[in-house]
């Protein structure tokens, strides 16, 4: 895929293609690696859904009621309300990997204790620390990622990290629908027990993966930031045109940032830009769990009988279908993010998932009238379609959109801003869902059907494009607003104004060059 950026001019000492190039084989490896980090919560995601569907899991725990229910599917997202600040400060003294440690490490131990529960309070509180080391890992891996990424590869690796959930989600369904099969508790043990898989990984590939340069940086180490920066993207060439420009650009990116002191949460509040970034995280982290997406995901087995679908192997068949496509589509849609541009993006998932989700509302209806059985298995391929259009914009842009309108000293602020307010609304909505579902059935779908309607407009308002910029550029051109602000933005960072490089980059902005993005 071809696509022009404010750097794309500039020489590098790598191949065009990522994979004939040492260096960025392992960018892109690191980059997948963090990107395991978000594993655990699509793999809960499955996995209660397909535990749902295991009769020794409901016999073992009495048949969870409705609340029951809601508060087990909740608890894993209450703890990082609080831990997601605890990793902004983690993040911000001690540097991003040491927060993704510790939260991979509570991960790891949660999963071991949820495999191992012997009553639901225990089943419950493992969720809890699950959740409370997912709240971390949030905040630090989706930074160090942008940080890291070599810039032609950033947009399709940062679209790529939420969409990694589906690994997870993929294993979680199909080691379910093995788990029918097996008599004893081990049928919902074992499933339980693999998702400290993903965590594992990440700790490890960690020992590889460097620092953030913008952190070092940001600490004073300019000579480790420019060595990190010369290995990740130039192979080691430390005088290499881009690896410069880079550093200057980040210098003078942190030097802006600094003159306007933008050190604490309170600076959400103080200028025109930044009270736009707030509301725009704050819309996608609501939105994220509150577009319908969220009873399908949790809650799929309760949805499937309001049509007649019942038999525990057809619904672990279905959630297990439904895992792949979803992994197919964000993975695919995510390579030609930088290409299609982010607003389309947004704009198109939000209007395709307000129509399905209506032909949802019509056919559960009409089921609930005729019980005819065409009628309700007409359902299955439209929640089929409503997952597509979500995952081409609130599954891949979740996270890297909200990260790069972010500026270095407000980024991991930003995100726990976002992952605290996103797991408000996730622990309310999943406690809500079942107990909703169950008193109103499909009606209450119009209640998403109206927020998709909400949603849809804001996006249009408020959300600006930013594609073919750096992730430095990016938060310039977000405070004015507009796409057209290229030029100031890539202006603006150019540190050294007498220099050559610096005068062909204002001055020739639009030069091209064949740049293959495919991850």
């Amino acid at each position: 895929m071809v696509q022009q950026t404010s750097f794309s001019h500039i020489p590098n000492n790598t191949h065009e293609k990522w994979w004939k190039d040492a260096c960025l084989r392992r960018n892109v490896i690191h980059c997948l690696g963090i990107s395991l980090c978000v594993y655990y919560l699509g793999y809960d995601q499955n996995l209660l859904n397909g535990l749902q569907a295991i009769p020794q899991w409901k016999e073992y725990f009495h048949h969870p009621s409705s609340s029951q229910l809601g508060l087990a599917t909740a608890s894993i997202f209450f703890p990082a309300v609080v831990t997601a600040f605890m990793g902004d400060w983690i993040s911000g003294r001690y540097g991003r990997k040491w927060g993704i440690r510790l939260g991979a490490g509570l991960i790891i131990v949660g999963s071991f204790v949820n495999a191992f529960a012997h009553d639901f309070p225990m089943f419950i509180g493992s969720r809890w620390i699950i959740g409370a080391g997912g709240g971390i890992t949030k905040v630090c891996a989706p930074a160090l990622l942008h940080e890291i990424a070599h810039p032609r590869l950033r947009a399709t690796l940062g679209a790529t990290y939420y969409a990694f959930a589906y690994v997870g989600g993929v294993f979680a369904a199909w080691l379910c629908f093995s788990g029918l099969y097996i008599k004893s508790s081990w049928s919902w043990r074992y499933p339980t027990l693999f998702q400290l898989a993903g965590p594992v990984i990440v700790i490890a590939l960690l020992f590889d993966i460097p620092e953030s340069p913008r952190f070092l940086l940001h600490k004073g180490k300019e000579d480790e930031a420019l060595r990190v920066l010369a290995k990740a993207h130039a192979n080691g060439q430390t005088d290499d045109q881009l690896v410069q420009y880079e550093l200057r650009e980040i210098k003078a990116s942190l030097a802006v940032e600094q003159a306007s002191k933008q050190t604490s949460y309170l600076d959400f509040f103080r200028t025109p830009a930044n009270r736009r970034r707030l509301f725009v995280i704050c819309i996608i982290s609501v939105g994220t769990n509150w577009v319908g997406n969220g009873i399908i995901s949790y809650y799929l087995s309760p949805i499937l009988k309001l049509v007649g679908v019942t038999k525990p192997v057809e619904v672990s068949a279905i959630n297990g279908c439904l895992a792949l496509w979803n992994l197919v589509i964000a993975t695919t849609v995510a390579q030609y993010v930088d290409r299609i541009g982010r607003r389309p993006l947004w704009l198109t998932s939000t209007a395709g998932m307000l129509l399905s989700y209506c032909v949802v509302m019509a056919l559960s209806a009409t089921f609930a009238k005729t019980h005819q059985a065409g009628i309700g298995i007409a359902v299955i391929p439209f929640l089929f379609i409503f997952f597509g259009f979500y995952d081409i914009a609130w599954t891949i842009q979740c996270y890297s959109y909200t990260t790069e309108i972010l500026p270095y000293d407000l980024r991991t602020k930003g995100l726990a801003i976002f992952v605290c307010v996103q797991n408000l609304a996730l622990a309310f909505n999943t406690y809500v869902n079942p107990i909703a579902l169950s008193a109103i059935q499909w009606r209450y779908y119009g209640v998403y059907i109206a927020t998709l309607s909400i949603m849809l407009v804001i996006i249009y308002f408020f959300f600006p494009e930013i594609k073919g910029l750096t992730i430095d550029e990016i938060s310039l051109v977000f405070d004015q607003g507009t796409r057209g602000d290229r030029r100031l933005a890539v202006a603006q960072l150019g540190a050294d104004e007498s220099s050559d490089m610096g005068k062909d980059i204002r001055e020739e902005p639009e030069m091209k060059q064949d740049v293959d993005l495919r991850v």
